[in-house]
């Protein structure tokens, strides 16, 4: 985790202050989030906009140490100016304000625990960048549905109009 900004409160007790990274730098502040829901955030993250108003950018949820049950808040900001989602975590600093730590998303195979058995290593960036530029081969066990779909002449209904499959049509 690398340190990309800090909060401290400002003389009306609001939680002000900056993250700055090579593609992000913006003054950010924490507003308490009200909700019944328990899943809600503690606090959403705003921005302040170069005509200084504040946008919501993400939400902090209240997290606990195992190894010390000391509390921080773990979150994400995220805005359609940015490349991607940022993950971040909050951690007192000692001195009535807050560190802003940079968290890299972990695939589920580098997690500790994670991903045994699993016989696919996780795909490199360059690999995930596109993936949507060519499907690649199946990875079902076995293509008995295709196998299914091939014998029934392709797809149900396929040319038939508005998806209907006359009974006649279905074998028996």
């Amino acid at each position: 985790m690398a340190t990309i900004g800090y909060l401290n409160r400002n003389e009306r007790g609001a939680l002000i202050g900056k993250i700055e990274t090579l593609a992000f730098s913006n003054v950010v502040g924490l507003r308490p989030y009200q909700s019944n829901n328990p899943n809600a955030p503690t606090f959403e993250i705003l921005a302040r906009t170069a005509a200084r108003t504040w946008v919501p950018i993400g939400g902090l949820w209240e997290q606990t140490m195992k190894s010390s049950g000391e509390s921080f808040f773990q979150g994400r900001i995220d805005d359609p100016s940015m490349a991607r989602p940022m993950d971040i975590a909050v951690f007192p600093n000692g001195e009535e304000g807050f560190n802003i730590a940079w968290t890299r998303r972990r695939n589920r195979q580098d997690l500790p625990g994670g991903g045994e058995g699993m016989d696919m290593p996780p795909a490199s960036d360059e690999a995930r960048d596109h993936a949507d530029d060519d499907l690649g081969s199946s990875t079902a066990g076995d293509n008995s549905f295709l196998a299914g779909m091939t014998e029934l002449g392709g797809m149900a209904g396929a040319g038939k109009g508005k998806g209907r499959k006359a009974a006649a049509d279905i074998p028996a």
